[in-house]
This record gives structure tokens, C-alpha cells and sequence, in this order.
């Protein structure tokens, strides 16, 4: 992005490397700004509508997270490529990876414009380029610099629309409604997302019949939280309170009409839905889950039986 903060570039917002983890300029004490609302916002352009984020250091901290992760089958080459490049740039996404912000424009649809700021403890500059600069020039491509105000902008030689930086500082952000909602929705949680909703996808779902009732939907947040369990929060501002008791019923209604669904009765996950609720206060719409340790251990247990009859090629309800 550059550094006006004005506009998306023409493929990419932002593509960033925050190396304010790493003290490259000297560690003092205090609240580390990067971390804050204001901080996750600030190398985003107010074009910026859509913010989603992952908390790192809480996930890993996290009993419920670590048996997720225990459900993906994690293949020999995947764990040499993550260790050779962990042994090259002194960087371990596993376990030094700190944070993920991830943010679109408006129209990011239309031009495949996405942000994206990584804050990590030990990233070293001078390594993680040797590599992508070796990584590239193994398929005929080399990383090209270039200078942009006081960022160097990296890119590659063939692509070079989506580009990346490193930065020591960050200024202030300056979109008061979404610094709100991100505020919201961060919370304390693990993994946070947050939305105003383009006026252009509110015209379209106001066009089709089935989702008109979702049209009146300006501003959405949610949060995650795995500790034992998992919770998770979603919240809908809406244009009415109408609006919102229609959407709340819609959703009861959904959540019934799931749980006389064939597959899941078949999978025996119908009463862990009853941990899901919806209901209106005003002009917001909240849909809780929650999932305790045991509901939890059953689910994945089922889960992975059906991961792998699905590896097996025997999938359930699909015929074989």
C-alpha cells in the first residue's frame, strides 16, 4: 500500500511484513502498539471494509485448538518444506507467528483486492528475502525492489501488482467506524472478524426474494474464542428492529430445519446445535454457539471418522 494510505493499489492493498516484534529498532517497555485496534488498522487505507484476524499466540495456547489441528493430516513434504524454511530465514511460522489481519476494499470482488499484515517475533528482513528471492528464481522468476516513499515495495518479477514490506512504525488509523467495529469484535477473542457491508452486495441480496431479509444487514462482527470449548459470537446491526426479529426468526427456523436434516442425524450432531441461538435486541441481531470439552471431543471424534471414510473414498450419503 502506499504510504498516502489513499487508495488500493490496483490488485493489492497490502501485502506486509510487521516487523515490529523483532526490536530491529530497539525494544522498549510499554504497550505494544501494533497490537491494538488502532495499530491492526493503521496500514490499511480508509477504503478498508472487511477486517478478519487470528490471534496466534491464544490459539496455540488453546487445548480445544490443538485437537483441531490434530484432525489435518500434516504430509512429510509439508513438514520439511515448514522446517527448511524455518532453518533458512530463523523464522517458525508454527510457533513464532504472533498475529494475521487480513482486509478488503469494498469492491474486492470486482478487482481481487485484499490486505494482509503478519506480525511475528524474530522476522529477520535480510533472511526472509534471500529466501523468497531463491524460492522465485528456482521457477525463472527473481524478487524485484523497489522504492515507495520510505518502504522498499517487494515483488516479484512476474506478478509484480501484489508486492510486500517491512515496517518498524505504523500511523494512526483514521476510520472511526471501523476502528468501532473492529473493537467489537476483537475483544478478547482468539479469532476476530468485522464488516460493514458494501452497499452493492445489500442491492443484490435486496433483489433476490430468498435473502431480502438479510439485506437491511450494514455492519457484521464475530468472535471466536477455544479453550476447553469453543464460543462464538456473531453480531448483525441491521437497518430496523424489524429487521432484525425477522432475522432472528429466520435463523430459530434454520436451526430447526438442521436438525431434521438426514446427514446430520446420521452423524449424531443434532443436539450439540441446541448450543446455537439467535435472538434480536433492538437493531442487533446476536447468534451464540458454544461447544463444552465433552460436545467437543464427540464432535471431533465423529469428525474424524468421517474424514476418514471421506480418505477412504466412502463417504456418507453420497452413494458408493
Amino acid at each position: 500500500m502506499p504510504p498516502t494510505r489513499r487508495r488500493f493499489p490496483v490488485r493489492c492493498l497490502l501485502v506486509a511484513a510487521v516487523a515490529v516484534a523483532s526490536c530491529r529498532g530497539g525494544c522498549h517497555k510499554g504497550e505494544d502498539r501494533a497490537a491494538t485496534v488502532e495499530g491492526r488498522l493503521a496500514l490499511f487505507p480508509a477504503a478498508t471494509r472487511v477486517v478478519a484476524a487470528l490471534d496466534a499466540a491464544k490459539l496455540r495456547s488453546s487445548p480445544a485448538a490443538g485437537k483441531l489441528a490434530a484432525l489435518a493430516q500434516q504430509s512429510d513434504a509439508d513438514r520439511r518444506e515448514i522446517e527448511d524454511f524455518a532453518k533458512r530465514t530463523g523464522f517458525d511460522p508454527l510457533t513464532q507467528l504472533e498475529s494475521l489481519t487480513v482486509a478488503f476494499p469494498e469492491e474486492a470482488r470486482a478487482k481481487g483486492e485484499l490486505g494482509l499484515v503478519l506480525r511475528g517475533r524474530g522476522l529477520d528482513e535480510v533472511r526472509l528475502i534471500a529466501y523468497a528471492r531463491d524460492q522465485l528464481q528456482k521457477s525463472g522468476d527473481d524478487l524485484v525492489a523497489k522504492p515507495h516513499g520510505r518502504f522498499t515495495l517487494w515483488s516479484s518479477r512476474r506478478d509484480p501488482t501484489v508486492a510486500g514490506f517491512f515496517v518498524d512504525r505504523q500511523s494512526a488509523a483514521t476510520n472511526v467506524d471501523l476502528v468501532r467495529l473492529v473493537e467489537r469484535a476483537a475483544g478478547t477473542h482468539a479469532i476476530w472478524a468485522a464488516a460493514i457491508v458494501p452497499e452493492a452486495t445489500r442491492r443484490e441480496l435486496a433483489a433476490d426474494p430468498a435473502s431480502a431479509a438479510a439485506a437491511g444487514v450494514l455492519t457484521m462482527s464475530a468472535g471466536i474464542d477455544l479453550g476447553q470449548g469453543i464460543e462464538g459470537v456473531l453480531l448483525a446491526d441491521v437497518a430496523t428492529a424489524a429487521d432484525a426479529q425477522t432475522l432472528a426468526t429466520r435463523a430459530t427456523e434454520a436451526l430447526r430445519d438442521a436438525k431434521r436434516n438426514a446427514q446430520v442425524l446420521m452423524l449424531g450432531l443434532g443436539p450439540y446445535l441446541d448450543g446455537v441461538t439467535a435472538h434480536a435486541d433492538g437493531r442487533t441481531l446476536t447468534l451464540r454457539a458454544s461447544l463444552n470439552e465433552a460436545a467437543l471431543d464427540d464432535v471431533l471424534g465423529r469428525l474424524k471418522g468421517l474424514l476418514a471414510l471421506v480418505r477412504g473414498g466412502q463417504a456418507p450419503g453420497f452413494g458408493r
